[in-house]
């Protein structure tokens, strides 16, 4: 250009102004006339006259932007090029720019002299191509049509009553209309628009009317199928006719649907993010959270706008003997990944939880799942540790069967010598040794048997405030005078089913292992009540169902228990004392009589403080049995019936067969369940008794009385065992009409069973 370019200068900032002219001054090819305003309303009627060949408007105009500026002069029609200044680079501003019609842009610390003149002169010289263009489609109808014709977009022409006049095949296409449908229908285009557009519609057609185009919306066509259409619409006005006009219009059915589904998926994940019962966390690729659900909020205890911007470690740091390496860190580097950790809630409180945690989710976004699994580790361990226990009790009860059919023979025979042996003879005094060593044994069986729940109880309706007042004289002379014993019994305390003498023993075993604890005194404290124990409880205690339970409770000041000690004090020969200070058996079968009478057994302690034994026994209904009279010894005395004997432990069997025979009874003898049936079918006399072992390979006691029914129907049974199964005890009660004598006996204790079950005594 020979004559000089005009420039405005379109900036709120004097400054800007000042350091603009002095750049214009470095340019050194051309002339510049540089005007500058600061008005945002003058800016638009400067650039409106059309007298500078190109418009520099600042970013920043005061309350306004230059952007809006640009889109302004663009709506009233104003064609002088404009190029945004900007402080710094921003794409989406200079996006923004471009799209409201600026024909470049500028960074100002860093344009030069040479970049300034270089974009000045770019957008004068495009102005001046737009303009011989725009003469050329004013003077080229011809091509004008084709470039309608031939566009992608949907171009349709109105007139002045608002019929469509003209379409390309886009548009046709679209709606699924001809020409000659249009030209024939006289169509309005307002025709093909639902009822709840119309009102878009109008607004557009105000806006055409006021600044000659409107802003592009969206809105829906019907089609010729009926069909809805999801269009971008946009629209000019025709200056050669009033009220005409042109549209521009773009199906974006498939984005709307696209969008929708987005949106539906969108709200799907926020629902369940939202709604989801463990805590989900959202994380930037720093491990800050920039999101979390409600469950999150409860897990960590703090509200929401406290955990954003929280890290993992603001949680495992606090936590005693977690590893350094919990951080977000780790867990990126191995991808998807699950951890079993503890955190601190914002209270102090530990929990576990486990945690998976997926890395880039979303584009520098990763995803942290936490559950709480602090109650289900300690159920695990509960259960791990009754399991422990349970196996144990197999083994216990195991070795009892053994050992009461060896005891059974020690004492029998003991006792056989006994009898023919005078009072006066050395030998009397050491089968008297024997005799006592053999009762305690015995007793060591029982309580291993009471551990493996193996044991027979004669279960009745109690009210152990009784049962603890008719011992607790008792109780005193046992723990010693140096303790303080406190009962705290409950009134109107509900009624429990179990065994009153092994329910004596749990309270006798309780109190000497609180007095073990206290070597200097202290206070054993033993109360009773009732109490209802809710599903939050059981869903912490393992085996427990909701209910209302009996409370006995003995607690004790002694030095207490660490965590450690808890875990196994319930196992059998599991001791703290000394050795030779106890058998390890105290507790263990305190277990296994709580077990075998459908209760539960927690401890509570704590080192230094004490210790509290709480046990729950089921509430129950019905009367309380009253306590049975005392029956005199009865001597066994000599028989003549033919009892049929069945006992796999041979040393056994030939005591029994020599005790029953030593009173008088016929004895058939058999080593096997089969040897047995065998014998009752082939012996010609009558078989007054079955005297049978409960446990025996291949086939159980029961079931050999049960075959022996039809083929000895007045054959009465009596079953013996050092070991219980569940063929003739259910849950430790022995079923109704069974005749049942416990391993080990002595002679004349078998024979006074055998006479009391044939009716002779």
């Amino acid at each position: 250009m020979s004559e000089a370019i005009k420039v405005l200068l379109i900036d709120d900032d004097e400054d800007d102004y000042i350091l603009t002219r002095e750049l214009f001054s470095l340019v050194k090819k051309g002339d510049y006339k540089l005007d500058w305003t600061s008005s945002y309303e003058e800016a638009l009627t400067l650039a409106g006259r059309g007298e500078h060949h190109v418009c520099l408007v600042d970013y920043r105009l005061g309350e306004r932007t230059g952007v809006e500026l640009i889109r302004e002069a663009r709506a009233k029609r104003v064609t002088t090029p404009m190029i945004l200044l900007t402080g710094a680079g921003d794409y989406d501003v200079d996006v923004q720019a471009m799209q409201a019609g600026a024909t470049d842009y500028l960074v100002k610390n860093e344009t030069s002299p040479s970049r300034l003149e270089r974009t000045i002169r770019y957008a004068v010289q495009l102005n001046v191509e737009r303009g011989h263009a725009e003469d050329e489609i004013r003077r080229s109808e011809g091509r004008f049509r084709r470039v309608v014709e031939s566009n992608m977009l949907g171009i349709f022409f109105w007139a002045r009553g608002g019929e469509i006049t003209d379409a390309n095949g886009a548009f046709l296409n679209m709606v699924g209309y001809t020409r000659d449908d249009l030209g024939t229908a006289r169509m309005h285009w307002k025709e093909m628009t639902p009822p709840e557009y119309c009102q878009m519609d109008e607004k557009a057609l105000r806006e055409l009317a006021a600044s000659g185009v409107c802003e592009t919306y969206e809105k829906e066509f019907t089609g010729k199928d009926g069909n809805r259409i999801s269009i971008l619409m946009g629209a000019a006005k025709f200056e050669v006719e009033e009220n005409s006009g042109v549209a521009f219009v773009l199906d974006i059915s498939d984005r709307k649907r696209a969008e929708e589904s987005v949106m539906n998926s969108e709200s799907q994940f926020r629902a369940l993010f939202e709604n989801a019962l463990d805590a989900v966390l959202i994380s930037d690729d720093l491990g800050l959270y920039v999101d979390a659900n409600p469950a999150a909020c409860e897990l960590l205890g703090m509200p929401y706008d406290v955990v954003i911007g929280c890290k993992l470690t603001d949680f495992t740091e606090r936590v005693p003997k977690t590893p350094a390496s919990h951080t977000q860190q780790q867990f990126l580097e191995a991808g998807a990944t699950n951890r079993v950790f503890s955190l601190a809630r914002l209270d102090g409180t530990i929990v576990e939880v486990d945690s998976t945690m997926t890395a880039n989710f979303l584009p520098g976004r990763h995803l942290s799942i936490l559950r709480d699994v602090t109650e289900r580790r300690k159920l695990e361990e509960q259960l791990r540790q009754s399991q422990r226990l349970e196996s144990v009790g197999m083994l216990a009860g195991g070795i009892a069967h053994d050992f009461n059919n060896l005891l059974t023979v020690i004492t029998g025979y003991a006792d056989l010598t006994q009898t023919r042996l005078d009072k006066a003879d050395p030998l009397a005094r050491y089968i008297e040794e024997i005799n006592k060593a053999a009762v305690r044994a015995a007793s060591l069986t029982r309580q291993l048997l009471a551990f493996s729940r193996r044991q027979v109880l004669q279960p009745k309706v109690l009210d152990l405030n009784s049962v603890i007042a008719n011992i607790e004289k008792m109780l005193s002379r046992l723990v010693g005078e140096d303790m303080e014993l406190r009962t705290s019994l409950a009134p109107e305390l509900g009624r429990v089913k179990a065994d009153p003498g092994q329910i004596e023993q749990v309270i006798m075993n309780l109190a000497v292992n609180a007095r073990d604890a206290m070597p200097k005194g202290g206070k054993i404290t033993i109360e009773t009540a009732n109490v209802y124990l809710d599903e939050e409880y059981a869903r912490q205690h393992i085996a427990v169902k909701p209910g209302w339970y009996v409370l006995l409770a003995v607690s004790d000041n002694g030095h207490g228990m660490d965590a450690e000690t808890q875990k196994s004090i319930f196992e059998p020969f599991f001791s703290t004392k000394p050795v030779g200070k106890g058998t390890g058996l105290g507790l263990a079968t305190v277990y296994g009589i709580v077990k075998q009478s459908s209760g539960n057994i927690w401890v509570y302690s704590e080192v230094g403080v004490g210790s509290s034994f709480k046990i729950y026994l089921p509430l129950v209904e019905g009367e309380i049995a009253e306590a049975p009279e005392a029956v005199a010894q009865l001597q066994a005395r000599a028989g003549t019936e033919t009892i049929l004997l069945a006992e796999d432990e041979e040393i056994v069997r030939n005591l029994a067969r020599e005790s029953l025979k030593l009173y008088g009874y016929q004895v058939l003898d058999a080593a096997t369940a089969g040897e047995a049936m065998l014998i009752a079918e082939q012996h010609d006399g009558p078989i007054h008794l079955l005297l049978t072992d409960v446990v025996m390979p291949r086939m159980n006691g029961k079931e050999l009385a049960e075959r022996m029914e039809s083929l000895r129907p007045d054959m009465r049974v009596l079953y013996m065992s050092g070991y219980t199964d569940q063929s003739i005890v259910h849950h430790g009660v022995l079923d109704e009409g069974i005749a049942f004598i416990g391993k080990p006996f002595t002679p004349n204790a078998l024979v006074l069973k055998v006479a009391e079950v044939l009716g002779a005594i």
